[in-house]
């Protein structure tokens, strides 16, 4: 069943090349600063580590400054992490459990978003999966080689997102509850201390920077909490049945109940690394808004707990979950469907996610209009800035004016200098805040640019020429 699985993976990696290549959507805004940090290589960042700046590196030197030079990576993990999982589930269950967790996710819509949008969840996800995989043959095997091999993922975890520390109280939990005489193993922690020597350049980075990272993450974990707060609770709920396309979620969880009736090693390993995921993320959204990408990373084990039980399902349950994910998957690839199906208030154009992809390029070729090459370009959002950086021609050094949180465009500001005694082309969602305008000694008009999207103006950008900088932003960040 390995060559079937292998077509319809090489499918899926196809269309998705063609939709980068063909379909009228831009880098994200996410996705433009993460291309930026790849044009100032450094041991990490201020929101996040550094692997998606690294990958980005690699692949745009091979296919340019392009959508596809980004965003070939989320398609190749992905593509990589489809046949791995074949592999993994075969060894635990059988040919089919694996046939259909190799295959069906490819239908879950937050395997299909991560899989065409190159944000650090990509990365997360392939080096979470590899680190959980080696765990589960270290265990079974229990030698030097295979544990370092675990440290030696986890630690790449680590550099791909924060997140990936879970692994550490997830593997003992593990532990704890299948082979505790493991626990005493001195082999174990050759896994930590390799994990920890690959993570410690992040570390570094941090405390030659006030360890901004970490003030990042703990603002994010409490900005706007109050407890308890249902409405974000049931918008993480409604999230993570949306990220699994609505059926394979209530597989999940009929996985999860059955694991602790069973208690079959395979299947609390499974559970082990999905519903504790789930678990803190839910919580945490009854107290501040959780957005459904951040739990993600814990549902690749939860879909192979999905193919097992999927495959003990009726025939109509398991057709219609095939259809209502193939369905939901489309719709979220083309969302000018929802006109077309009369859906239109179901999903109105300013309320579709898919407005944040459109409007970039034509921005891009309107600033350059007005760009000489010898002014500053600049915003007061970094994700403007981020992607007029890479829709300008010529890819343009831009900055950000600070005058909400810091992002890591406030510690590249020592080109700003070069700047002084020019003017500039400043791009906003409205007019030129009085802050700005002390670093300037006029200002002048120059465009309004509408983008429309499925018929309707969904966003409109305003472009300025800023006269005569004085040489620095008088910034005043709120926050982290």
């Amino acid at each position: 069943m390995f060559g079937l699985a292998l077509l319809i993976n090489t499918f899926f990696l196809v269309f998705r090349v063609l939709y980068v290549l063909f379909y009228p959507v831009d880098l994200s805004p996410e996705e433009a600063q993460y291309w930026d940090w790849s044009r100032h290589l450094d041991l990490s960042y201020y929101s996040k580590p550094p692997m998606v700046a690294y990958m980005n590196f690699l692949s745009t030197h091979v296919f340019g400054n392009t959508e596809l030079g980004v965003r070939i990576n989320a398609i190749l993990l992905s593509f990589l992490l489809s046949l791995i999982t074949y592999f993994f589930a075969k060894k635990l269950f059988s040919e089919k459990v694996a046939f259909v967790a190799s295959v069906v996710p490819n239908l879950f819509t937050g395997f299909s978003i991560n899989s065409v949008l190159f944000t650090t969840d990509s990365p997360l996800i392939f080096f979470w999966a590899l680190s959980v995989i080696s765990f589960y043959f270290a265990i079974e095997k229990n030698t030097l080689s295979l544990w370092i091999l675990t440290g030696v993922f986890s630690g790449l975890a680590f550099l791909s997102k924060y997140p990936a520390v879970f692994l550490l109280p997830l593997g003992i939990l593990y532990l704890y509850l299948t082979k505790k005489e493991l626990l005493k193993d001195l082999k174990i922690f050759s896994s930590v201390l390799v994990a920890f020597l690959i993570a410690l350049p992040v570390l570094i980075w941090n405390a030659k920077h006030d360890f901004i990272s970490f003030k990042h993450v703990s603002n994010l974990a409490q900005k706007h909490a109050h407890f308890p707060n249902f409405s974000t609770f049931f918008e993480y709920l409604g999230g993570q049945v949306l990220l699994l396309s609505v059926i394979p979620f209530f597989f999940v969880l009929y996985g999860w109940v059955r694991t602790f009736k069973e208690r079959n090693k395979r299947l609390i390993f499974l559970t082990t690394f999905s519903l504790p995921v789930f678990l803190f993320f839910a919580f945490l959204s009854l107290k501040k808004r959780v957005y459904a990408n951040w739990a993600g990373f814990g549902y690749y084990t939860a879909s192979i707990l999905f193919a097992y039980y999927f495959l003990k399902s009726p025939k109509s349950l398991k057709f219609l979950t095939l259809i209502l994910s193939a369905f939901l998957t489309l719709l979220l690839h083309f969302t000018p469907l929802f006109d077309y199906l009369g859906l239109r208030n179901l999903l109105p154009p300013k309320r579709d996610p898919a407005k944040l992809l459109v409007g970039w390029e034509d921005l891009g070729k309107e600033v350059g209009r007005f760009y000489t090459g010898k002014e500053l370009i600049f915003s007061t959002a970094y994700q403007i800035s981020a992607e007029l950086a890479f829709y300008v021609p010529g890819n343009p050094r831009t900055y950000v004016f600070h005058v909400n949180r810091y992002t890591q465009y406030y510690l590249w500001r020592e080109g700003l200098k070069n700047f002084k005694g020019k003017d500039a082309v400043f791009v906003s969602y409205g007019g030129v805040p009085k802050e700005v305008m002390r670093s300037f000694e006029g200002k002048e008009f120059l465009k309004e640019v509408r983008v429309v999207w499925r018929n309707q103006v969904v966003r409109k950008f305003y472009i300025y020429k800023l006269k005569n900088f004085k040489g620095e932003f008088y910034e005043n960040p709120k926050g982290y």
